[in-house]
């Protein structure tokens, strides 16, 4: 979602975002449909076979098999210029590091493109992160990571912490880029 409020700055360097998960279509058409991201495709790999597993992206250990949080930025030909995997599931880079490996590829600009997939929704469709949630939920991390970092004397706990502390402001700062008005 944070890349997702850098849409001039992506598209601008002639990139775009495409998020891959081991959810079904529909409840990527969920997604799509409940998060503010136009211009970010959904891409359905529930058992990674197709996309996740060959890159090394698929945790089976995690909840029966889900896509590890990370940030591939490939050039024109398909090679990876840029690889972060997260180390569990809220660990995430910086935009910082992928919009400067997005710009090393010397692209031109493009439109954004469409989003999606867009798709029936059942009205009971239930197991998402809701929106409504998502601001109560990374405010307790970020106090939780402030609190952390005061505690721990180890200066590489410390530093995750304050790592963690800044990804939850990160992505804080982009749900109210995306979310308010005008």
């Amino acid at each position: 979602m944070r890349l997702a409020s850098l849409n001039d700055r992506i598209h601008g360097r002639g990139a775009e975002v495409i998020a891959v998960s081991g959810d079904d279509d529909v409840r990527q058409s969920g997604m799509f449909a409940r998060w503010p991201t136009p211009h970010i495709r959904f891409v359905s790999d529930p058992d990674g076979q197709r996309i996740l597993r060959p890159l090394g992206l698929f945790d089976p250990e995690e909840r029966g098999g889900i896509g590890r949080p990370a940030m591939l930025v490939l050039d024109p030909d398909g090679r990876e210029v840029y690889r972060y995997v997260g180390r569990d599931f809220a660990d995430r880079t910086t935009d910082d590091a992928v919009l400067a490996a997005v710009a090393g590829l010397g692209l031109d600009p493009i439109d954004p493109p469409a989003g999606g997939p867009v798709g029936a929704v059942p009205a009971d469709l239930g197991g998402f992160f809701a929106p409504a949630s998502l601001l109560p939920y990374f405010r307790g991390n970020r106090f939780a990571a402030v609190a952390i970092s005061r505690r721990v004397s180890d200066p590489d706990a410390h530093a995750v912490a304050i790592e963690h502390r800044d990804m939850c402001d990160a992505t804080l700062d982009a749900w109210r880029a995306l979310t308010s008005p005008g």
